[in-house]
């Protein structure tokens, strides 16, 4: 049973840290994982039959030193004036008894061990804890080390001291992992009133019928008030190896409860599928509006950028003139490269990288971790800045290839080749009367060409070369025009692109939560359980099952004289 629980921290810290670093827990939740204990009072043994370890806890001056002795029969724990505050861990225990397992992070120095003969306690282990309300800190901290390895916590209060503030929260804290006995010393100072009193607020911590016992350890004690020996013969029942092994199992599932209760809010740190679900249609919805706002902030540079490519040589001398003006041409296209930087520059992806970290304070507000989202994010923005400006230089590159529209592409195309076929058929029919007169004027000296054919015949060259020419100008498609088109699709691929990388990181990052939950079930999957009922109702009685949500309401600071 002990090792279940060490395995299960083994299992759960790697886990909160690899979820940690990668934004899904804050920096918290591995301390939260270290803050759950391990420890139980089997841990302390290594034999499976161990003694009912009993523990004493109280303020300072109620007593709990001198209880222990009367139940030893001999001064183990110093008391009364030599000792009026506990500073240490006093151990009673049976000679037979070992003690293998303490923790290194237990000081020895403030650990005394007496040993004894007395078989009557020989399956019992005792402990006397130092006053947790000392000012010393390191009092209390030695009482919350030593506590997880008690079966039986001895709650020792004095008619004076059972209101104190300090050994409430320390119990409503650790109540279900222990069992309890209540134990009023100093009974000849004491009331009947503030028995029932105390029984009242031991009710509302969540004992519905407690074990509480009134003792006197004076030298004049009154026996028939003092209840000692019913105290002792309690304590000495649980001493039975099978309810020694039934308040470890339960300690032990206690325990688990805690840790199941931590990674239960660690999982909510993690967001709900639900959430994550809808972060696609919800990042659907912002890009889209986004997109809108960034195409309305870069229109003029669109513009600017479109002029660059109106001067541009194209045609069918563009390689002869690309030859002759060379440098003016690179000149040009640097020109180009530079409108482009000016259309996608710092300014750009500022817009853009501020639209996703709003995105992500959006995804926020509705659960979603938001430092995983940002990592995730994050690492996209360097590629975007990288891929956009080839982007963008394709796409204005394929828009001029096949500049203007369908049709207008269609007939300035057709137009081109009758600025060729036009001139040639004039030149042909003008070229047949030529000839033809020339082979009639051989036999017929009256077959010549007057001054009209010459004007007539040049007239139509002139116009079947100039009609066409015109008109294939005047259809010619306008680079500036396609480049702009291209520079819109080019925002709008870019746009694209972002949006598909987006959504893909958001796929991943809920396929990485529904992993990273279904190793967290695996790991919490023990199926150990206790049915409380099937225990002695004696015992039953010193059990807390579910502590009360708020601190207990009759519980004050304040001591009642």
């Amino acid at each position: 049973m002990v090792d279940l629980l060490t395995h299960l921290h083994q299992d759960l810290k790697p886990w909160a840290t690899d979820a940690a670093s990668n934004g899904w827990l804050n920096d918290r939740a591995v301390h939260s994982i270290d803050a759950t204990t391990t420890a139980t009072p089997g841990s302390l043994f290594d034999k499976p039959n161990r003694p009912l370890v009993v523990g004493f806890f109280g303020g300072t001056g109620v007593g709990k030193s001198t209880l222990m002795n009367r139940f030893a029969g001999e001064a183990v724990a110093l008391a009364s004036a030599e000792r009026p505050t506990s500073r240490e861990v006093t151990l009673y225990a049976h000679e037979s008894v070992s003690i293998t397992k303490l923790p290194d992070e237990f000081p020895m120095e403030r650990m005394r061990t007496q040993t004894h003969q007395n078989n009557q306690y020989r399956s019992v282990l005792w402990i006397d804890m130092p006053d947790f309300d000392s000012v010393e800190q390191s009092n209390r901290t030695l009482v919350e080390q030593w506590l997880p390895h008690i079966d039986v916590v001895i709650y020792v209060v004095s008619p004076d001291r059972y209101k104190d503030d300090h050994g409430w929260r320390l119990l409503l804290e650790h109540g279900t992992q222990h069992a309890w006995l209540f134990v009023i010393n100093h009974w000849d100072r004491g009331d009947e009133r503030q028995r029932t009193d105390f029984r009242h607020m031991l009710n509302d911590a969540g004992l519905a019928n407690p074990h509480l016992f009134c003792t006197d350890s004076s030298d004049n004690a009154d026996k028939s008030r003092d209840e000692f020996e019913q105290f002792r013969e309690t304590v000495n029942t649980l001493a039975d190896q099978q309810l020694i092994d039934q308040l470890e199992s339960r300690g032990v599932v206690q325990r688990i409860k805690q840790v199941r209760s931590v990674t239960d809010s660690l999982r909510a740190q993690m967001s709900s599928p639900e959430q994550i679900e809808q972060l696609i249609p919800q990042w659907q919805t912002h890009w889209e509006t986004s997109t809108n706002e960034l195409g309305d902030s870069v229109d003029w540079k669109i513009e600017t950028l479109a002029s660059l490519y109106a001067d541009q040589e194209q045609g069918l001398l563009s390689r002869f003139y690309s030859r002759i003006r060379g440098k003016e041409i690179e000149s040009s296209t640097l020109q180009t490269r530079e409108g482009i930087d000016n259309l996608l520059d710092d300014g750009f992806f500022d817009r853009v990288n501020e639209s996703v970290d709003d995105f992500s304070q959006q995804a926020t507000s509705s659960g979603v971790a938001i430092t995983t989202l940002q990592l995730r994010l994050n690492t996209l923005k360097a590629d975007w800045r990288s891929r956009s400006h080839s982007e963008m230089e394709t796409a204005i590159q394929q828009s001029i290839a096949k500049p203007g529209t369908k049709t207008q592409r269609f007939f300035h195309q057709l137009l081109g080749w009758l600025c060729w076929l036009l001139p040639l058929a004039a030149m042909g029919w003008i070229g047949y009367r030529v000839v033809n007169v020339f082979r009639l004027g051989a036999n017929d000296p009256s077959a010549y060409l007057s001054l009209n054919f010459v004007v007539n015949s040049g007239l139509l060259l002139g116009l079947a070369w100039l009609v066409p020419t015109f008109l294939f100008l005047k259809l010619t498609p306008s680079r500036q025009k396609a480049a702009a088109r291209g520079a819109q699709t080019g925002l709008q691929r870019i746009a694209d692109q972002i949006s598909v990388q987006v959504q893909s990181a958001l796929k991943h990052l809920g396929q990485d939560q529904q992993q990273r939950i279904s190793e967290l079930d695996n790991i919490m999957s023990t199926g150990i359980q206790i049915d409380e009922g099937a225990l002695p109702e004696a015992l039953q009685r010193m059990l807390i099952q579910e502590p009360p949500a708020l601190p207990v309401a009759g519980v004050r600071a304040t001591t009642q004289s």
